[in-house]
């Protein structure tokens, strides 16, 4: 008996950590499209009923201005701003820097939610939806 209580023992803590093993949180890919600016000025804009509109209309040169660059960068998508993980502000300060339009980024953007910043795994420039 003095032998059996420390086996129940042993196989409840296998069995706890199996189960919490099977329990990984769950990854929500998302592709999200929209204009992609500095977040200095889209978590200002993000706060007026007409952000999505400025970020429409949001210039190359502020986007990579020393001061709003450092801010990080996220996107305008349905209205709403999304910022973007660290990954994502180096591959969206490199894209807007290839861009050949001095005005009105609008990207493609693929990744995974990571509480309330996308973790981007990819961006392209695609035409502007009318």
């Amino acid at each position: 008996m003095k032998g059996i209580i420390p086996l129940i023992m042993v196989l409840a803590c296998v069995a706890s950590g199996v189960l919490a093993q099977e329990k990984k949180p769950e990854v929500r890919t998302v592709t999200l499209k929209g204009y992609v600016i500095d977040a200095m000025c889209g978590t200002a804009w993000a706060k007026k009923a007409n952000g999505a509109e400025k970020a429409a209309r949001h210039t190359k040169a502020c986007a990579l201005n020393e001061h709003c660059a450092a801010a990080g960068y996220g996107m305008f998508s349905e209205g709403a701003w999304v910022k973007f993980d660290t990954d994502g502000d180096r591959q969206a300060k490199a894209a807007i820097q290839k861009s050949k339009k001095e005005r009105g980024h609008y990207f493609e953007v693929r990744g995974a939610w990571q509480g309330s910043t996308l973790q981007v795994a990819s961006m392209k420039e695609i035409p502007e939806k009318k």
